[in-house]
């Protein structure tokens, strides 16, 4: 990690990362789906590609027939009805999945082997000044870092992150990898990765439905953001304003309604912009949400005030964390 000055911030900090493409550089459920090849090797699977075929075919036919079209969707209600239309479409990808059986028999210890692998062989980075942003947040014990997901793999996250860790400079090595072996990570995971003849092929824990769209998101945010997005809810409570600060980092449209919900919402740009964040990008400006440079500084969000921010490198986070 890089030498930073270490400011105590004013309020605690809960800092949620979005993981595919905002912690990352890139998605990674490509990575998550070699794992059933990786353990399934000896059996004739489908290849990956006729799964994105078919949920790239199943959102096309959809976004033609919803109703406003993208163009004409130009409030945050109507935007978030279009996520929450699309929930069949997801909850069927994974049904498909599920029911090729490609992840039946998968094991902790192949998650595990993908995860080092993608990141000892550089197949999964991680953005520049990740390990610098954990630093300053973890250098108060008060602050919280988690990670809210669609990615079907808690597990690959987490081992994906101890790999990236075991590689930070050795003075800051064993205080984030023993942060990240407990941090929170709500995502999905490849079920009964334990038992002896592995997974059974199913992709949500225990009997979740999942995290599968942006409203599952929301619903798996810190309880004051829920009502700070809802305008038809009660004013936030005095413990609420004078509580955490909740920083949610995000780069796509799943991450659409945390970015608005939390204290702070940030997005990550690259230059040029990849499709989901121009997406995003778009988005924000159709239904009148202020997008600012991080580096004009950031604030608190006041209830009603629809204000992101965004950046192209966590070191500008890092620079501005610690005046909130």
């Amino acid at each position: 990690m890089s030498g930073n000055t270490i400011t105590k911030m004013r309020r605690p900090i809960h800092l949620i990362f979005d993981w595919d493409g905002t912690l990352t550089c890139k998605d990674s459920l490509s990575l998550v789906g070699s794992i059933a090849y990786y353990a399934n090797s000896s059996k004739s699977l489908p290849p990956w590609s006729d799964f994105v075929t078919g949920y790239m075919d199943d959102y096309t036919e959809h976004a033609t027939q919803y109703y406003p079209h993208s163009a004409a969707r130009t409030t945050i209600d109507q935007e978030r009805q279009w996520l929450a239309s699309l929930a069949p479409i997801e909850d069927k990808s994974v049904r498909r999945v599920e029911s090729s059986g490609v992840f039946k028999g998968v094991k902790a210890s192949h998650v595990d082997h993908i995860a080092a692998s993608a990141i000892q062989h550089d197949d999964l980075r991680l953005r520049s000044h990740w390990d610098s942003l954990f630093q300053i947040v973890l250098t108060d014990p008060i602050n919280k870092i988690s990670i809210l997901s669609v990615n079907w793999s808690a597990r690959f996250i987490r081992q994906s992150l101890l790999s990236a860790s075991s590689q930070v400079t050795l003075e800051h090595r064993d205080t984030l990898s023993a942060y990240v072996e407990n941090m929170q990570i709500n995502a999905n995971e490849i079920s009964n990765l334990d038992l002896p003849g592995g997974s059974d092929g199913k992709l949500s824990k225990d009997s979740s439905t999942g995290i599968r769209t942006s409203a599952d998101k929301l619903a798996n945010m810190p309880t004051p953001c829920g009502r700070f997005l809802d305008t038809s809810s009660p004013e936030r409570k005095p413990e609420d304003v004078d509580g955490e600060v909740v920083v949610y980092i995000g780069d796509s449209a799943t991450d659409l309604e945390a970015l608005l919900a939390a204290d702070v919402g940030i997005c990550i740009r690259d230059d040029p912009m990849g499709s989901s964040q121009r997406d995003l990008a778009d988005t924000l400006t159709r239904i009148g949400v202020e997008i600012n440079h991080i580096g004009g500084g950031v604030h608190k969000r006041t209830r009603g005030e629809r204000v992101v921010y965004w950046t192209q490198d966590y070191g500008d986070v890092v620079k501005v964390i610690s005046d909130l």
